[in-house]
Formats: C-alpha cells, structure tokens, sequence
C-alpha cells in the first residue's frame, strides 16, 4: 500500500496479482478486504485474485464455499481458470454460489497447462521435473489464469493510463433475491447501502474487462473431470449482471479478450485526453462513454509494402541441464515456428551462437534443424559453417505454402566448472539468435494473412527487396492485420461537460432515485406543486392586470 500511494509510488505500483488464500466468504471487516478497498479507491490499483481450485458445481454455498474469500472481495478482480484454448471452464476452478452473485468469479482466462518459469527447490519444482525442462514448467490452476489478467492490466494501464474507480457499482444479486433462485433466495444480506457504499464499486480496469469478456458458447461448458458438476443448470437465456453482460457462477463473464479490452480503454484515454499530452482535460468521460463507440476502433486493414521479402528472428538460449548429484540430464524446449506465405520460393536461415565461454569452461556446438510443413522431417540439412553462424538455404515449393515451418536448435555442450556454489546450477547454456528471410514470387498479388498461433511464435515482418526486385512489383506484397483506427474513434467522441455530468448525476440522479424508491408519494407530491403552481400563476397574472391598471391612472395624474 505503502508504495503506490499516489505521488510517492516510485515504483509505478498500478496493479497487484494474488494467487494465494482460502476458501470462504467475503467479511467486509476483513484486513484483506479492507486493504484491497483502499488500494482501489485511495491509490487507484488493480487488485486482482485467483478464484481458488476447489471445484464444486455452485450449490456450495455458506460453509461450504468454495471460491476464495480475498476474491469475494467486490473491490477485486475475482479470475476462474478455463482450459488451455479458454472455450471451458477447468475441472478445478472454482464455482461460486449461485445464488450468491458476490462469490462469482468475474472473469476467466487459461489456467490449464501453462508455460511458465520453474522455481527451483520448491514442491513444485519437485513434481514438475518428470516434464524434461527444468527452466521451464507446464502448470495448471487459478494461480496461471491470474497472471493472464495481471498482464491485460498492465497492457491496459499503458495505452490509458487515467483508469482508476468506475462510476459503476457492481448490482447486488445478494440482498434478499438472487439471478438464480429469484425474491427471497440469496441467504446473504448485509448491504443495505450497496448502491451508494464506495466498497461497492469497481477498478475501471475490471469493467473494462467484464464488457469486452467473450461469454458466447461457455454456458455450461465444462472440462471432464468434475464429478460434482453437472455442468447443465445455465439456462439458454444467460444471467445479466449489471453491465448487461452474461455472467455466471464458473467462467464470470467470460474469457477476456486482450484486443477488445485495449481499444476501449484506448477509447476512453482519447475521450479523456484529446490534445494527447498526456494530461487528462476530460475527467467527465466514464468507461459507459467509450463503450458506445469503441468498437469503430477495431479494424482490419491491408498494408502495402514494397518489397518481395519477409523476415523473422529470435533469440533464445539452449540449455543442457545436469541436475546435480543425480545425473539426470534435461533440455529446454526450443521449438519456433514461422508462416510460409503463398508464393514464397526461398527460405534463407541463419543459427549465430556462443559456444564457448572461458569464465565456465563451457564448449559446444548447436545446429538447426528445420521442418518445412511440421511433417517430422529436416529440411534444412547440416548447413554451411563460417565462423559462428550456421547457414541454411532451402528452395520452397507450393506443398509448404500456406503452413508452418517448425525450427529448433539441438546441440551438445560442457561445462568444465559450476557457477556459484549450488550444484543444481551446474549446466551448460548457451546462447543463440536465429534470422529467417523468406523470398517470394510476386508475379501476382500476395496478401500475408493467418491466424497467430499461441505458443512459440511472432510476426513476420517486411525486410529489404532482394535483387530481383523492381518497381514494377511495388504494392503486390501485402500484410493484412487487425488494426486500431483511433482516428476514427476521435471523429465520434460527443461533447460531454462536467456541469452535465453533475447535473445528471445530482439533482435528476437523485430525483429519479426517489421517485423509483417513493413513486406514489413523489406523484402526489408533484400534483400539489402544479395545482399551487397553477394558483400562483393566476393570482401573478391578477396582480399585474391591477398593476398594469394603477400605472395607467398615475401617468394620467402626472400628465394632468
């Protein structure tokens, strides 16, 4: 807390990621539960928690709830954990209550085989070493899901960097009825101030996250795996939460969606910040502002580019790891995979390594294998040598187009001495940086369009013409990508004051409240107003025929 206090946050702490807690309900009196309160309205951070594993089917409710009680928390981002492709819930996350809304998870996102960096000497460790890769490790749980969102987070924080609480209060299922059961069901009601409490209120992160969730075919859809789920109860018509979004007890409101998310909160920070100073002129403009238009931000557009050429390059270290006094001998995993577009006809390869480093005694060599078509095959060869770099050059033809090309690096290598005083580092590593240039045959048009894959990959890029190519071939290569178009948002943004925004929020806001709450006594009370309203405009209307009548007689009398 201490550290991202705003003005003192030296840091830049905007977000804090949880995976860690217990089972239980939220106690608003809790220490946690108040200190992510304060970290959210006071400093403006994203709280985000995992759901917890404890599976369930949503019946469980009371002592028997299975979702974590820090992530219960209405201040925080509560995250359920899908399958590895995010179309299911897991087995093991977590099913709030159904018919206690509070104990939803709010969003979900892959929590089931994640890659992710092992920590050495720890239990985990220890049961992930059967995997061949001791650097790295695949692991499932809420605890994987969350780091997903912590990172949305930060990409959100970058491209808006005015979010903080949302003029949203999260609606409260809990007090007396629920989504589920309907009047009377929920068996939790202690907030009669919901609607007007601050603890009630969101991070503008999460709503952001909540609108743009993708909800579409995961009603009741479930990984094999949970006996207690039936994984049947959602009806075809979803449950609303007060964004007007599906929601329910397994996945939240859904998997997040990375691309939806930045463009509106980019949205916003435009609404906000129209001069692109950095400095927000328009505090008036809330989340609800950008959603009605954030959608015209995202595009497909198809670039041009002038050149017959497209490259890829990455870096990565190969590692031969002797785990100690036991003998055994691991690998990282070095697969990368690169696109073949249609019309390429050459794929030129380079593999630069350090094999030798004299401060471990460490000496190896490593090679690249490539496998055009991921058929299992070595395309490329042994290569040619010269000095450091292995060079590789493959004739490409129309059986690889439109496919990818798998490449990995194998090797052997030594080292002489550890690094340190642990064994369990004693490893040879070394590493390498690999530079794919890809040629094609622009005799006609050629567009460079495909979906991403989610592991081992980037993007392709334009590289300098080869000497074939000529003017005649200008615009015939093209890249075609999903696209921000901020112009066009900026072209919508409606003027918004803050004396409306006051206006609408105070009086009308507080007029239609009472009305909703007192509606027989409001109308009674504004037929007395018009009817004294009516007699007062009579008498005035009286009155100033006497006045007009009285001015007339006293300019007689001057004029006598």
């Amino acid at each position: 807390y201490a550290h991202s206090i705003p003005g003192q946050n030296q840091h830049h702490v905007r977000v804090v990621s949880n995976s860690w807690g217990t089972d239980g309900d939220y106690d608003p009196n809790g220490v946690i539960a108040a200190l992510t309160d304060r970290l959210t309205y006071e400093n403006g951070v994203a709280v985000i928690f995992a759901a917890s594993n404890s599976g369930g089917s949503g019946a469980e409710c009371s002592g028997d709830l299975r979702t974590n009680v820090y992530a219960n928390t209405p201040s925080a981002i509560s995250v359920a954990a899908l399958t590895h492709d995010g179309s299911a819930v897991t087995s093991f996350s977590s099913r709030g209550c159904m018919n206690q809304q509070h104990t939803w998870p709010d969003v979900g996102a892959p929590g089931r085989d994640i890659w992710a960096t092992a920590p050495r000497g720890t239990a985990i460790d220890a049961s992930t070493r059967t995997q061949g890769d001791l650097y790295y490790m695949s692991i499932s749980g809420t605890s994987m899901a969350t780091p997903h969102v912590g990172g949305m987070a930060g990409i959100l924080l970058d491209v808006a960097p005015s979010l903080s609480v949302a003029d949203y209060h999260r609606d409260d299922h809990d007090f007396g009825d629920s989504l589920v059961g309907g009047d009377g069901t929920a068996a939790y009601g202690q907030f009669e101030d919901w609607d007007t409490a601050n603890f009630s209120r969101v991070h503008e992160i999460e709503l952001i996250l909540e609108l743009t969730a993708r909800y579409e075919g995961m009603d009741n859809s479930c990984e094999d795996g949970n006996d207690e789920d039936s994984c049947n109860d959602i009806p075809e018509t979803c449950y609303l939460s007060a964004t007007g979004r599906c929601h329910d007890w397994r996945v939240g409101h859904g998997l997040t969606d990375v691309d939806a998310a930045v463009a509106l909160a980019r949205t916003l920070q435009l609404m906000r910040d129209q001069d692109n100073d950095g400095i927000v002129d328009n505090p008036q403009y809330t989340v609800w502002d950008a959603y009605d238009i954030y959608e015209s931000m995202m595009t497909t557009t198809s670039i041009p580019v002038n050149t017959d050429r497209v490259r890829h390059a990455w870096k990565g270290d190969w590692n031969h790891f002797n785990n100690g006094q036991t003998g055994a001998v691991y690998y990282t995993e070095d697969s990368h995979y690169v696109w073949i577009p249609n019309g390429t006809t050459l794929l030129q390869a380079t593999l630069a390594a350090t094999e030798a480093d004299l401060d471990t005694g460490q000496v190896g060599t490593l090679q690249l294998s490539i496998d055009l078509g991921d058929d299992g095959s070595n395309d490329g060869g042994q290569g040619i040598r010269l000095a450091d770099t292995w060079y590789y050059e493959i004739e490409v033809d129309e059986a690889a187009w439109g496919k990818w090309a798998h490449f990995d690096t194998t090797g052997q290598a030594v080292t002489l001495w550890p690094w340190g005083d642990d064994l369990e580092f004693f490893e040879s590593s070394i590493p390498y940086t690999v530079d794919v240039m890809l040629t094609l045959d622009l005799s006609s048009p050629v567009d460079i369009s495909f979906d991403q894959r989610p592991d081992f990959y980037s993007d392709l890029d334009p590289a300098p013409p080869s000497e074939d190519y000529d003017a005649s071939m200008d615009g015939m290569l093209t890249f075609t990508r999903p696209t921000y178009d901020q112009q066009t948002v900026v072209s919508l943004i409606q003027p918004k004051s803050m004396e409306d925004e006051q206006e609408s929020e105070g009086f009308l806001g507080s007029l239609f409240g009472l009305m909703a709450d007192y509606t027989f006594g409001v109308l009674f009370l504004l037929i007395i107003l018009l009817g004294a309203a009516g007699t007062a405009g009579y008498a005035v209307r009286i009155r100033t025929e006497d006045d007009e009548a009285m001015d007339g007689i006293v300019l007689e009398q001057v004029r006598d």
